[in-house]
């Protein structure tokens, strides 16, 4: 990407179509589907846990709401990004890994976004998947890594 700022854009990118990627999932996710979503969490922590990054794991967790869609563009879509998001990811992992309450945050959002699908409840997860990006730039803003801009607003009902 070249620049945090790219990283950025992209996540920007992500915001607006993640949320909507959560709903569907939330709406359309097999049993199957859910249970991978589940999987891909403890593969997140257990990564965490042993030192590495965890950008494999985190890539994957994002493709897999996207294959819950049941729609397979999404997944393309998702798989396609991940050449622009992960050097960027890196750095908001790495940004993530210093402080342990990010860390702790990251995963309360992740565990808010599987939880949504779960319950099939399309609106909590269009709203944690967006509040989980908004927050990872503004986690990047407070460990120094991005210069204070002003993310979107997360709607008082998101929050």
């Amino acid at each position: 990407l070249g620049s945090v700022d790219a990283y950025v854009q992209i996540v920007e990118v992500r915001r607006v179509l993640e949320g909507e990627i959560a709903a569907l999932a939330a709406a359309r996710a097999t049993r199957r589907q859910v249970a991978a979503l589940q999987r891909a969490l403890a593969a997140i922590d257990a990564a965490s846990a042993a030192g590495r990054d965890g950008v494999d794991e985190d890539l994957r967790f994002h493709r897999l709401i996207g294959e819950a869609t049941g729609n397979p563009q999404f997944g393309h879509l998702l798989g396609f990004l991940e050449q622009y998001l992960r050097e960027g990811m890196r750095i908001t992992r790495g940004n993530e890994s210093r402080r342990i309450d990010f860390m702790r945050a990251v995963q309360r959002e992740h565990r808010a976004i599987v939880d949504a699908i779960t319950a099939r409840d399309a609106a909590a997860a269009r709203r944690a998947a967006r509040r989980h990006l908004v927050q990872g730039e503004r986690r990047l803003e407070r460990g120094g890594v991005l210069q204070r801009r002003t993310p979107p607003a997360i709607p008082r009902r998101e929050r």
